[in-house]
């Protein structure tokens, strides 16, 4: 059985960390995951998300729905580097809408994708 693990940090951030986390820490995790017949696989989305044919208000809110799909199909497994930047804030309806179909309580919408 494969156990994926979303990994959640500003962008621009975490570079170095994130290459660590695939090059040194995923084939220790293997190492061990194999004996108990498992395996383990990251989701990074450092990547990006296909927004080539969607204007910007689409291109938010899909951005935005990628990645919580992804956090539900690697949970309850996940790693948050965190740091000083904030992250990515698509606008208050996106986070809303969003927050609204995933029955998730917010005290406060206008935040980033980061911290939601």
């Amino acid at each position: 059985m494969n156990k994926r693990i979303f990994i959640s940090s500003t962008f621009s951030d975490f570079q170095a960390e994130r290459d660590a986390l695939r090059s040194q820490v995923l084939p220790l995790l293997n190492e061990t995951a194999v004996r108990y017949g498992e395996s383990v696989d990251f989701c990074d989305l450092r990547w990006g998300i296909d927004t080539l044919d969607t204007d910007e208000a689409e291109s938010s809110r899909k951005v935005l729905s990628v990645c919580l799909d992804e956090i539900d199909r690697a949970r309850p497994y996940m790693i948050v580097l965190l740091g000083e930047r904030y992250g990515y804030m698509p606008g208050e309806g996106p986070i809303r809408e969003e927050a609204e179909h995933r029955s998730l309580a917010l005290s406060e919408p206008d935040i980033s994708v980061t911290h939601l």
